[in-house]
């Protein structure tokens, strides 16, 4: 029995919620800065390190997984301007490094090293993107995995940096208007206090700027000021907030401080389009005519210096309403031209300044789940719309060009070669890749993809060629060139294949088999293992899971589990449970909101089908799952203890009751509902698993459990993870039948996991996997 350390346990910490008292005896541990937290992780990692550490064959772990790990991996080519770009890793490079060549065929240099940015690779290219003309490159920097970034500049002829940097920016696209002159992107201009990803504090009042290329980002102005769309309450419907309380009748007296936004500039570099979502989903949409703006300026260039306050910057860009309920998604694909036959002055913007008659009008193609669970492709008319548009009756004006599917979800279009849509369809978890006519929709071509995943792609209207990777548990990718410029229906050419040469892939069989849940949904899961397993019930098997946010958990290849299938002669489970996105709207609304007790449903009744089909028992099964999946992990822990032999829960949203009160735990309300009302906060206590750990009655003790957090994660915050583990070494590990250890890791300059560096990431995965090794007892035979 580990002695864990003495935890202060503050008792009158206690809060009354819809009428339920609700103790918080750790709610000092939310304040990351104090003695006392930091005394609490110096405490857990003085037992943890010496735990994992202490195994005879952690050394030997380490050193294969670091073996394993050493093989160069590629991403597609993309073309910006007349040259070609590709990321490489080396094998071991705690980064990758983006290549540029002038053709495929010819030698490729070092344009951009990340790792020369830090010595132990903790700076991480996070977000990208190429003036249109391919000449200046935008890029993000993340420090330490946080979600704060920098934008920079660099030429790509002369390799130099510019000497602005654009600071405070998070969750942000970037948009390069086409002139080449300057970018639209997001920040949190007026956030107070710490910006380093250590902070806890939320994230408001984003706004969008535009940065003209060669100044200081103190001359950038906000590129869009808010306001009510017509006809709309903002405080019920757009997740408004009263500046003022003794004034609810002013448009000016509300803000949008939860707000978030993404632009995109059309292809043909006309419009601007923007979305703004308060959750994690459902948008309204907008768009600016940027072409109309040059016109009315009566310039050939529109000199974005010359708008002095945010003001004057709303009154200037005519920004136009299409969508103004958040009850849908909607992603910007292409334009198609077509001839404007809206010239009435109901219709057309021309007489007002905003030129449509006589041109050529834009139809913008966006893909969407308005109407379509399983997503569709629609065209929009830019010509029908005004500054005071009714836009639910435009909306029904929206054509289809491609039909939502009965079955698959369409995940993402991109249009090739002008007038070719490449479409991804996922049927049963498992990508579908196709070639379409963009006019009409119909099916030109479909790609076999066996059971693989698209990993990457890049493709653009102008250009008649388009890469995509595929990547599967098998194989780590297989990246192929598609000529479409003779032939559309051209077979997909290999241009890269990349092999794990020290692992036999031959040896090692995939299979998907669909298990039925608590009320008898059927549930995919994905089963990887060697092809000489005995189904004995003996193999110590990983199962892992997601279910949230319309996220859809598919084949992906990964070092860690072939080590752990091959070296301990395991068993892999993916199991794709509702919540996800793996059917469309329809499965992701069964586990989320009021239904979460689904998701966790599902996850249980995959363990208990291992069981019973043999591949593993209780004592050799372990559970894992990260952010959304960590809370999984530990409401399943708590539900079932007696089920799992150990538990994983990595980065989890751990305190159900208090996550939207942390950086941008607001927007996750949307999934997981709000505890401020009370029919989600009678939801959400039944599974917080910070809230539902007891000694269990029917003499099982819990099983081991290895929980992971950093202290830069500034998505779910490591107070998650410092309450949950106090509590339960509190409630379960000072209980005299609990032998099963109940341990912390929390690593530093580690964030949520995005831009992790190669050496952490085999750091972490040799800790999970000794815990897993050491708590279940297995034989290591690598």
């Amino acid at each position: 029995m580990i002695d864990y350390p003495k935890i202060k346990r503050d008792e009158t910490v206690e809060e009354t919620l819809h009428g339920v008292k609700v103790k918080d005896p750790y709610r000092w541990l939310e304040n990351p800065y104090s003695d006392e937290t930091k005394e609490f992780v110096a405490a857990q990692m003085e037992i943890t390190d010496p735990f994992l550490k202490s195994s005879p064959i952690y050394g030997k772990v380490k050193g294969r997984l670091t073996e394993l790990w050493n093989f160069p991996k590629y991403t597609v080519p993309t073309k910006h301007g007349s040259k070609y770009f590709f990321e490489k890793n080396s094998g071991l490079q705690n980064q990758n490094v983006i290549y540029v060549q002038n053709s495929l065929d010819t030698e490729s240099s070092i344009f951009l090293d990340p790792n020369t940015f830090s010595e132990d690779g903790t700076i991480a290219l996070t977000n990208k993107a190429f003036s249109e003309d391919g000449q200046i490159f935008a890029y993000a920097l993340s420090h330490a995995g946080s979600d704060w970034q920098q934008i920079k500049f660099k030429n790509v002829a002369t390799g130099e940096d510019y000497q602005e940097v654009l600071e405070k920016v998070k969750f942000s696209s970037i948009a390069w208007t086409h002139d080449n002159k300057g970018i639209f992107y997001m920040c949190y201009k007026h956030q107070k206090g710490r910006t380093d990803g250590t902070e806890t504090t939320s994230n408001e009042n984003q706004n969008m700027y535009y940065h003209y290329l060669g100044t200081n980002q103190s001359e950038d102005h906000h590129a869009l000021w808010w306001c009510t769309p017509p006809g709309l309450d903002p405080l019920s419907s757009l997740g408004g907030e009263l500046n003022d309380s003794s004034d609810k009748s002013s448009e000016e007296n509300v803000s949008f401080p939860k707000w978030r936004t993404s632009s995109e500039v059309s292809v043909c570099g006309k419009y601007l389009f923007v979305t703004v979502q308060v959750g994690c989903e459902n948008q309204l949409l907008y768009y600016v005519d940027l072409e109309a703006l040059v016109q009315r300026r009566g310039a050939p260039d529109y000199d974005w210096s010359l708008v002095a306050s945010p003001h004057q910057m709303y009154a200037q860009l005519p920004i136009i309403t299409i969508v103004n309920k958040l009850e849908a998604d909607f992603e910007y694909i292409t334009n198609m031209n077509a001839p404007c036959t809206y010239g009435n002055e109901e219709h057309s913007r021309g007489e007002k300044g905003n030129p449509a008659i006589g041109r050529q009008a834009e139809v913008a193609i966006f893909l969407t789940n308005k109407d379509a669970p399983r997503r569709r492709l629609i065209a929009i008319d830019l010509c029908r719309y005004t500054m005071n548009s009714d836009c639910e009756s435009l909306c029904k004006s929206w054509s289809t060009i491609i039909p939502e599917h009965e079955k698959d979800v369409l995940e993402w279009c991109a249009c090739v070669a002008d007038d070719k849509l490449v479409t991804c369809y996922l049927r049963d978890a498992r990508d579908v890749l196709q070639l379409r006519d963009l006019k009409t929709g119909n099916l030109i071509k479909e790609y076999d993809l066996d059971m693989g995943t698209i990993s990457g792609f890049s493709g653009k209207k102008k250009y008649s060629e388009f890469f995509f990777s595929v990547t599967s548990f098998l194989s780590p990718t297989i990246i192929y060139q598609v000529d479409i410029s003779k032939d559309a229906t051209a077979e997909p050419k290999v241009i890269r294949v990349v092999h794990l040469d020290k692992l036999d892939a031959t040896k090692f069989m995939t299979k998907q088999i669909f298990y039925s849940s608590k009320d008898g949904t059927k549930v995919p899961m994905f089963i990887v293992h060697k092809k000489d397993l005995k189904l004995d019930s003996s193999a110590p098997t990983l199962l892992y899971g997601y279910g949230g946010f319309n996220i859809s958990m598919k084949p992906s290849f990964s070092v860690f589990r072939l080590a752990f299938i091959h070296d301990f002669n395991g068993v892999f489970a993916l199991a794709n449970i509702r919540g996800g996105g793996e059917y469309g709207e329809e499965w992701q609304n069964a586990g989320r909101l009021l239904n979460r007790q689904n998701c966790i449903d599902d996850f249980i009744a995959g363990a208990e089908y291992l069981i019973d089909a043999k591949y593993t028992s209780s004592n050799k099964l372990a559970i894992m799952g990260g952010s959304h999946g960590g809370m999984l992990v530990g409401a399943c822990v708590n539900q079932r203890p007696e089920l799992y032999a150990a538990a994983i829960p990595m980065v989890g949203v751990m305190d159900m009751l208090r996550f939207h009160k942390f950086t941008i735990g607001y927007a996750w309300c949307t999934d997981y509902g709000t505890p401020d009302e009370k029919e989600h906060f009678n939801s959400i206590i039944k599974y917080s698993p910070l809230h539902n750990i007891r000694r269990p009655s029917n003499g099982a003790q819990y099983p081991s459990i290895l929980v992971l957090t950093a202290d830069h994660d500034d998505r779910v915050v490591p107070l998650h993870s410092f309450k949950y583990t106090a509590e339960l070494q509190n409630t379960i590990g000072s209980w005299e039948q609990q032998n099963n250890p109940l341990l912390i890791r929390i690593d530093v300059k580690a964030g949520h996991s995005a831009g992790m560096p190669t050496s952490k990431m085999i750091d972490e995965y040799t800790d999970i996997t000794v815990f897993i090794a050491k708590t279940l007892k297995l034989e290591y035979k690598p």
